[in-house]
This record gives structure tokens, sequence and C-alpha cells, in this order.
């Protein structure tokens, strides 16, 4: 069975639904070791004190704030479990918002929410109605010494938990260089229209792998075993002369697949 980060209870309005919170995404990017280029001993990290230049131990270490310069006030575990915070084992919903008002900027990670034994009905009957409304939930948690604004959203039967960005956590858009007018002609906003048109397709994820991860692992394996790989042929991305001719040679590719 899959052990629960954490666990709580969903208040919303006065039903509390005590919850447990799993994991629901896994990094598969390849990790490397950092090797003695002479003897290829892997090699050790340890952090320095650059004032006694010795190795520091990680019971040596503790936490610090930098109030002021070269000044810092130390915050110890037991330190975080008295931050003045009211119900910090509860996700207090703080309303209901439909998902498409929440940009892709502020989502940053999914964990799936699971009832305890106790709380299988009003469970249920929260992911019901947040089903039928259409809408998601926005709440309030502290996980991880941190007090996260998360959304809950029904999903394949059971409830997401998404935490979401702080409004100053997310950069302005660059600025972007004063440019002259761009006109689009009719002719070419319909090609374009059309071409998504022959594109669209169901969302399924299963249709799309790692390629650079699957290529990067036949090139290690390539490697233990002492094969050549293949000469890339690197192709040079050139920006399009004739839109009107490119749109329609896309869609013409497009509809032929």
């Amino acid at each position: 069975m899959a052990r629960a980060l954490w666990s709580g209870a969903i208040a919303f309005g006065l039903v509390n639904i005590p919850v447990k919170l799993y994991g629901a995404t896994e990094a598969k990017d390849l990790s490397f070791t950092t090797l003695h280029a002479t003897c290829m001993t892997a090699l050790k990290r340890p952090y320095i004190c650059p004032k006694d230049n010795v190795p520091v131990d990680s019971k040596e270490m503790v936490k610090g704030y930098e109030y002021a310069k070269g000044q810092y006030v130390i915050l110890r575990d037991e330190d975080f479990e008295k931050i003045p915070l009211e119900a910090t084992k509860a996700l207090e919903v703080a309303g209901f918002v439909d998902a498409t008002e929440i940009s892709p900027l502020f989502r940053e990670r999914n964990y799936y929410l699971g009832p305890e034994e106790i709380s299988l009905k009003p469970f249920e009957l929260f992911r019901q109605a947040l089903m039928r409304t259409g809408k998601v939930a926005l709440a309030r948690a502290v996980l991880w010494k941190k007090e996260q604004l998360v959304a809950i959203s029904p999903l394949n039967g059971s409830l997401v938990l998404t935490t979401l960005m702080y409004e100053d956590e997310v950069k302005a858009p660059p600025e972007v260089p004063a440019t002259r007018p761009v006109v689009i002609a009719d002719a070419e906003i319909e090609l374009a229209l059309q071409l998504i048109g022959a594109l669209t397709t169901e969302f399924d994820l299963s249709k799309f792998r790692d390629r650079y991860r699957d290529a990067l692992m036949t090139l290690i394996e390539a490697k233990v075993e002492g094969k050549e790989m293949p000469t890339v042929t690197k192709v040079e991305s050139k920006p399009t002369q004739d839109l009107m001719a490119a749109l329609k040679a896309s869609l013409q590719a497009a509809k032929a697949s």
C-alpha cells in the first residue's frame, strides 16, 4: 500500500473529511554520478565550513534566516511547530472556482487525496459535488513547513490536490522589444484555424514518451557494450519566409496523415 505523505482533513463548511495525501508524479530523469577523472572514483560532496575549513556533518547543521547582513536567527524543527497558524492539519476550503480560471503559470505539483476509512461517504459526496458543478475547491494548508494554496479537483473517481504558486511567486512576462504592428491576413488566420482543426485529437498521454531520455539510455547502453553510435545529422531551424506556403503545406501533410 502506498505511503501517505501527509494526513489531515478537508474542512468544507462545517463538514470535516479526514484524508491522506499521496504522491501522484515521479521524476524519471536519469541521474549521473560525478567521478574523479584520473581514477574514476565517485566524488563525495561534503558541506565545508569556509571559516573552520572542515567538513560539516548533517547532525551539525541548523537552519538560519539572514535577517541582516551576516546575522542569522536559528530555526529548529520544534520552532516550526510553534508557528501561530490555525488548523495546520486541515485543508481549509476558501471557495470554489472554475478550473479554467487557474492559469497554468500558477500550477505547481499534483498529489492524490485519499479518504480515511471513517470518511468514505463525505469524501465521495465532496467528489461528486465538484464533478457535477464543474468546480475546483481552493484551499489553504500547511504542508512541508509552508502554507500552501491548493486546488482540489475530481479525477477518475478520486481527488487530486494541486499546489499553486502565490501571485508574488510568478514572474511577470519579459519585456518584448518594440516592433512594428503585425497585420495578419484573413486567409492566413483561416489556414491556421484549418491546420489546428486537422491536428486536433483526444488528449492521450500514452502516445508520448520522453524521447530524449530514451535516446540517452540508448547511448549509455551502447557505450556499456562498446558499440559505436551512428552520426546524428543536426537539422537547422530556419525562420519561415513564405507563411502562406508553409501553412498550405502543413495542412496538406496533416490531412494526408
